[in-house]
């Protein structure tokens, strides 16, 4: 927790806007009693009502501002990225905001990442807190770019996609924009590191066994049933169940919305090219034809162009916005597990206290009572982080929903001009030819 912050300059001309009523009171009084001495009556600076308390002899305490709230140190972009080898090396440029634009340029592998990502985890008390999801590692071998082809394109389709660094850029992106704005995590000095050391930090090789995963996906099943007993966790503990699963199948149908605008795409390239090579006589009615074709062809290469721009649009708003949040909804379960150990372990202490013999009893006590105060730290972290962490959600998609709806009227709009153009031109052709 973060210890309140005192600004003293501004204490102080509060404190200063409370004495003036004070000292204005005092001079009244002086000026009331010379004027009483003068007609020879009782002196008022013995009265009772003299010695009312002022705000330096009551003892109150000084009035303080709350905290600011947390601003940004970074702001970050990954401008690039280039494949060496079988690694990929991202840039990494950052600017520090209140150092007079002062810019930082880095270059980091996706391991780097894994390693700040561990140090971010490792360093801080992560208990209540829905850590930002890590973007999965880009695949850069011939064998996966062939699986990828294939999901996309389907099997018929011959065509390998290229690499998508361009969209490993964006998710390493949003993933270091929400590790600099944490209230917390933006504090780290493992990202101040991470974003402006050129050299890139010495990691050590992190172990990833299949068995702790296991083992960890067996404990959060056993402990997922047990009943909360906080209302509002409950609630979002089988919300998030629920939504974790329909954001995961809506990530899942869009993506066949945006894939199969691609296979569309190949389809009309396929077929403006047949339809070029179409026409090989040129005499008679074929030459007229070949012109009808042609014509033609050059609109069915607008219509593609058209669905290429709405596949990489739909993608990179609300497709993009579906992939964060899916694997954030992740994020925040693994947060509430580990608020739902803490209150199992804070209830079997309890049992452990009407259990415990008299001469442990006080040992049980302590361990009861550090397993409450643990428990009720992590639960009023937890509860400021969903607040953020929904507030967040709801201003996401609604940006990704606007960008997605603007993105594809713009498309549109463009195709049809370009379309009805074609239209134009396929009835203005001149058609007249001379018979055989």
């Amino acid at each position: 927790m973060r210890s309140a912050v005192l600004y003293p300059s501004v204490i102080a001309q509060e404190g200063e806007d409370q004495d003036v009523p004070s000292r204005l009171t005092s001079t009244k009084m002086d000026n009331a009693t010379e004027e009483t001495n003068t007609n020879g009556t009782a002196d008022v600076s013995d009265s009772p009502e003299a010695d009312q308390d002022t705000p330096e002899s009551s003892g109150l305490p000084e009035p303080t501002l709350p905290p600011k709230p947390f601003e940004p140190v970074f702001t970050v972009k990954v401008t690039d990225a280039a494949k060496d080898g079988e690694v990929v090396k991202y840039t990494l440029k950052t600017t520090k905001i209140k150092s007079d634009s002062e810019e930082y340029k880095v270059v980091r592998l996706y391991e780097d990442f894994e390693w700040l990502e561990h140090c971010l985890i490792t360093q801080n008390d992560i208990a209540g807190i829905i850590v930002p999801p890590l973007p999965p590692k880009p695949s850069t071998t011939a064998q996966s770019a062939e699986a990828r082809s294939k999901k996309q394109l389907g099997n018929d389709i011959k065509l390998v996609v290229g690499d998508e660094f361009e969209k490993d850029c964006r998710s390493l992106e949003k993933y270091l924009y929400l590790v600099v704005t944490h209230p917390i995590l933006g504090q780290d000095e493992s990202i101040t590191k991470f974003l402006t050391v050129r050299e890139a930090p010495t990691r050590a090789k992190l172990k990833k066994s299949i068995f702790s995963n296991l083992s960890k996906a067996v404990g959060e099943a056993r402990k997922g049933g047990h009943k909360d007993v906080n209302e509002f966790f409950q609630k979002e503990r089988d919300t998030v169940n629920e939504v974790s699963v329909q954001m995961k199948e809506a990530k899942e149908n869009f993506m066949k919305i945006v894939y199969g605008e691609q296979r569309v795409a190949v389809g009309l390239s396929h077929l403006s090219t047949a339809l070029h090579l179409g026409g090989q006589l040129q005499e008679g009615a074929d030459v007229v034809v070949n012109k009808l074709f042609t014509q033609f062809s050059e609109g069915l290469e607008d219509a593609k162009q058209g669905l290429e721009v709405m596949a990489v649009n739909d993608e990179n708003t609300l497709g993009f916005s579906l992939d964060l949040y899916s694997r954030y909804l992740e994020a925040e379960k693994e947060m509430l597990y580990r608020r739902t150990c803490k209150m199992m372990e804070f209830e079997a202490a309890s049992k452990a206290v009407e259990k415990a013999k008299p001469q442990k009893r006080e040992m049980a006590v302590a361990a009861r009572d550090k397993a409450e105060k643990e428990f009720e730290d992590i639960s009023k972290a937890a509860e400021k982080e969903l607040k953020n962490f929904h507030h967040q959600r709801v201003l996401t998609f609604q940006d990704s929903l606007v960008r997605h709806a603007d993105a594809k009227i713009k498309a549109a709009r463009d195709t049809y001009a370009l379309l009805t153009k074609c239209v134009t031109a396929l009835k203005t052709l001149d058609t007249s030819f001379k018979p055989l």
